[in-house]
């Protein structure tokens, strides 16, 4: 089944841009914790399966079903007309009253949620909070991925402005997702409502979204503003090497780590946790490291802390740049 956004206008589908983070991390989270298939890089599930301290199992089994997922609007709070930051959702979030998550379920479902909120409406206080916390959680992860797209994000917005400008949106629409089409006013999407919804006088909100290739998200029977969730064409490119990653080339993994975690003192003992080495082996490297001047070692007790030199702190600036 296919669901087909009428424009009754007769004339160019009104169409703006807006950038809506929150939404990039549920669907980040969808796809690391709940099963989902949106094309997602392997090391962005990863980062998110990492950040997620103790996830509740009511709020990832809710989102944990195949195909279109019943998602209330409760879970997208805000004025996606606008730019909405992570903070102001998380705030939404927490401040909303339990009863709203039931009485959106039970309006959108006739009263029989499915089964996989079932769990989430016996305690909807707890499910909000929770939901609140991983997204939170996922943020503190992918944010510097998010500001590393940030430019190509910039031209997404460009493109589709460019697009509505000209009268060529049906470029950009036809290029959100494999499954979406635009002709002679009418953008055919994957079933997400009523075979047919006309768009009237509300337009369309565009959100491109740090996430997999396929990843599609879509709002249409909202009351206020109709919006499509998507990753731009050309997002998921390799990203810049960190720092850490281009001293191994030089010096190895381990003396690497050394050297990226000593800012500040730390001891030999931490050091070996951190790394995950004998200690005998981070007394190796410290001794290597140290013959080049790149760090110093002082003895404090029984403690022997290791601090980078500015000499070691000049040469990450230098592969930093």
């Amino acid at each position: 089944m296919r669901t087909r956004v009428i424009n009754e206008r007769h004339d160019r589908l009104p169409v703006t841009v807006t950038m809506v983070p929150g939404l990039s991390m549920l669907t980040l989270i969808s796809d690391a914790l709940a099963g989902q298939d949106a094309g997602t890089p392997k090391r962005w599930r990863q980062l998110v399966r990492s950040a997620a301290v103790a996830p509740d199992e009511t709020v990832v089994d809710s989102l944990a079903v195949p195909g279109n997922a019943v998602l209330p609007d409760v879970v997208f709070p805000g004025d996606f007309r606008r730019d909405l930051d992570i903070a102001t959702q998380l705030e939404m979030l927490r401040d909303q009253p339990p009863d709203a998550l039931q009485v959106e379920l039970d309006s959108m479902t006739n009263g029989h949620p499915p089964p996989h909120w079932r769990p989430a409406m016996k305690d909807p206080r707890r499910w909000l909070h929770g939901f609140a916390n991983l997204m939170e959680q996922t943020w503190s992860a992918m944010h510097p991925e998010w500001q590393q797209a940030r430019a190509r994000f910039d031209r997404e917005v460009e493109r589709v402005e460019m697009a509505g400008t000209r009268g060529t949106l049906d470029v950009v629409l036809n290029d959100l997702h494999a499954d979406c089409a635009f002709h002679e006013g009418t953008f055919s999407v994957p079933n997400f409502g009523p075979d047919e919804f006309p768009i009237e006088s509300k337009g369309l909100v565009l959100m491109p979204m740090l996430a997999g290739s396929d990843a599609f998200v879509a709002r249409f029977e909202g009351s206020e503003v109709v919006w499509i969730g998507y990753s731009p064409p050309h997002l998921t490119v390799p990203r810049r090497k960190s720092t850490e990653e281009q001293l191994g080339f030089v010096f190895g993994d381990a003396r690497a780590a050394i050297l990226t975690s000593v800012d500040q003192p730390l001891s030999m003992g931490v050091l070996a946790r951190r790394i995950k080495c004998h200690p005998s082996v981070i007394t190796y490297h410290c001794n290597r490291l140290e013959s080049a001047g790149l760090v110093t070692r002082r003895r404090d007790g029984r403690e022997i802390y290791v601090h980078r030199t500015a000499r070691g702190t000049a040469l990450l600036d230098l592969f930093d740049s």
